[in-house]
């Protein structure tokens, strides 16, 4: 395997590995949810770690791979850009 194929196949190994984290993170989240009020963990807490661990998943996904991920933005949308030859006249 080439070294471009094999960054490639590197890149696509940690997006997968960073998917899974988030998919654990969400189950976690469900679990501790059940049982913040016995414990004593304040909601905000727990959010603000949440967060945190989001970030840093997020800052090794763009530093590892480039990409990033924008959330949706929710607005009216700008009209489509159209190149003068193919406009309709």
């Amino acid at each position: 395997m080439n070294r471009p194929d094999r960054e490639w196949e590197i890149k696509l190994q940690l997006m997968g590995a960073i998917s899974r984290s988030q998919e654990a993170l969400a189950k976690i989240l469900e679990n501790v949810a059940d049982v913040t009020d016995h414990v004593g963990v304040s909601p905000a807490t727990l959010r603000e770690h949440l967060r945190v661990l989001n970030g840093m998943q997020g800052a090794l996904l763009r530093t590892v791979t480039g990409q990033s991920w924008r959330p949706p933005v929710i607005g009216t949308p700008a009209a489509p850009w159209l190149s003068e030859a193919v406009r309709r006249k």
